[in-house]
């Protein structure tokens, strides 16, 4: 049986590509116009040597600035926007840290390629491009450091076309630094 099993784990080991056990291997990869499938699996193969440690976080989100095309709801845009500012100081276990799952950004985005996804020593350099079925347009741009001890990425998100209807253009910051091991029971 033990024989049988170490055959399967060969063979699903052998269905990876030389870039995915890279990946799996060091926690980096780099991809220049990347389809969903490709970023995915690399991602999923960097996910273990990526992952960020538990314990206590002060973390957040701050809004850098947020551009909407003129109308009647863009106070009420650029407040919602605005509700989206966090910061904590909490005990985050390891299902609180784990990364996103990218395969999901189409879920919201529409269909997406990567011009560009690198994830190289401790620093993360990312475009993706999305297209929903209505033809609107997005470009997310991340760039930043990442380690397991700490984060700080810079998100541009912009949407439309500059004085077209539904146009945003949206700047981030997400950043996070771990302070040490949790003292008493994590948050629920």
């Amino acid at each position: 049986m033990r024989a049988i099993l170490l055959v399967g784990a060969f063979a699903l080991a052998g269905c990876q590509s030389a870039a995915e056990r890279q990946a799996a291997a060091t926690g980096e990869f780099e991809v220049r116009n990347g389809s969903m499938k490709e970023v995915a699996a690399l991602s999923k193969a960097a996910h273990s040597k990526m992952l960020m440690q538990p314990g206590t976080w002060d973390s957040g989100m701050q809004v850098i600035s947020a551009d909407f095309t003129d109308g009647p709801d863009k106070a009420d845009q650029l407040a919602a926007v605005r509700k989206q500012e966090r910061h904590a100081v909490k005990c985050q276990t390891a299902s609180d840290l784990k990364p996103l799952d990218i395969e999901n950004l189409e879920k919201v985005a529409g269909t997406c390629t990567f011009p560009r996804f690198i994830q190289k020593g401790g620093k993360l350099d990312v475009e993706i491009q999305c297209t929903q079925a209505s033809g609107a347009k997005t470009t997310l741009l991340y760039a930043g450091t990442m380690g397991k001890d700490a984060y700080d990425v810079t998100v541009d998100q912009k949407s439309g076309a500059r004085g077209q209807p539904d146009y945003a253009a949206i700047r981030m910051r997400v950043y996070g630094k771990r302070l040490g091991l949790c003292t008493g029971k994590p948050a629920a």
